[in-house]
């Protein structure tokens, strides 16, 4: 499983955030995408995982739209209930959807006051494909 913190590329987006990563395999990649989400939310802010669930999300089109539904998912767990994602292990990833273990840290605002305000995660520039020996993930998040 990996834990925050992973690292991640700002893609520099004007107006909007773009975080890109690099994994051996598809689930590595997704797994550090989502981290990336979590660090954003986090803002450098020490995240403690306490809750531990399994999260399973539909995909598609594509690996992209498969990578897109689970930060959706991740960014309504932020929203709704204040938990930020810590350490992920990604059990399954494909077109027809993802399987993770997901142990979130709850929202602190002394913490994490200074994190993003994410809105959405957009189709925009959306990826997880093979490149080069691994794979590349990213997305632009709206802010």
């Amino acid at each position: 499983m990996l834990t925050l913190p992973q690292p991640f590329e700002d893609l520099g987006h004007t107006a909007d955030l773009g975080v890109r990563v690099r994994g051996a395999t598809a689930g590595e990649a997704l797994a550090r995408l989502a981290l990336a989400l979590g660090a954003l939310l986090a803002g450098g802010g020490p995240v403690t995982p306490a809750a531990e669930v399994r999260i399973a999300v539909g995909g598609g089109p594509g690996l992209s739209g498969t990578a897109v539904a689970l930060l959706r998912e991740l960014l309504f767990r932020f929203a709704a209930h204040g938990l930020i994602p810590a350490a992920v292990e990604v059990l399954r990833v494909d077109e027809a959807g993802a399987e993770a273990v997901v142990r979130s840290g709850r929202y602190d605002p002394a913490l994490h006051g200074e994190g993003a305000d994410v809105k959405a995660v957009t189709w925009h520039l959306a990826r997880l494909e093979p490149e080069g020996e691994g794979w590349v993930a990213q997305v632009i998040l709206d802010v």
